[in-house]
């Protein structure tokens, strides 16, 4: 799954903003989270992916288990609310 969203909001900001996005996402779906550089790694039961941050961009890259894909259109949708929601 691939998830991008394009922001204004400077790298120290929208690294902030992440973190608010990936606080949400993972007590959602009970995952962990790690910054490495201006990637911040997402793994949990099933699921492993990162939210890459750019200077004008964040993108979320999604790899689900084959359990997991039955659920893809719901982990997808709440992804891009939360991340509509913060990064707007």
């Amino acid at each position: 799954m691939h998830i991008r969203r394009s922001h204004e909001l400077g790298l120290d900001e929208a690294r902030r903003r992440v973190d608010q996005i990936a606080d949400e996402i993972c007590e959602r779906f009970d995952l962990t989270s790690n910054w490495h550089g201006d990637e911040l790694r997402v793994t949990g039961p099933g699921v492993s992916g990162h939210i890459a941050l750019a200077e004008r961009s964040i993108e979320v890259i999604v790899r689900l288990s084959l359990a997991l894909t039955l659920f893809k259109g719901t982990i997808r949708s709440a992804i891009e609310e939360a991340m509509d929601h913060h990064l707007s």
